[in-house]
């Protein structure tokens, strides 16, 4: 990872290429929106946030900087680390397609109303 910790969590999607969502993004150059990358980030720190905290919630995207397109097909492997902070935690992500990096997310989470 670029902050030089280690993945706590490894996902990995496969882009369908019949996603409706690539009819419209581009019209004859289909690429998947940078918002889904940001989604795969999310349901990946999702799933690892289930385990420390019940009812965890997103509160902002930190920064979102997308490096390279992908593509209909493209494997996507995300990478996530989480760390603890004052109200909840901050999840860093790299995203790849293929071997390329595709995205950097961080985002902020708080602890639910369960907590």
């Amino acid at each position: 990872m670029t902050t030089g910790m280690t993945a706590e969590i490894v996902t990995t999607t496969t882009v369908d290429p019949s996603d409706p969502v690539l009819a419209g993004h581009f019209p004859g150059f289909a690429i998947l929106p940078g918002v889904l990358l940001i989604e795969y980030a999310h349901q990946a720190a999702l799933s690892h946030l289930a385990g420390k905290a019940a009812g965890a919630e997103l509160t902002r995207i930190e920064s979102a900087r997308f490096l390279a397109p992908v593509f209909p097909g493209d494997r996507v492997v995300t990478e996530l680390s989480v760390k603890a902070v004052e109200d909840g935690w901050r999840c860093t992500a790299r995203l790849l397609a293929g071997s390329e990096p595709a995205a950097l997310v961080k985002l902020r989470y708080r602890r639910g109303s369960a907590q």
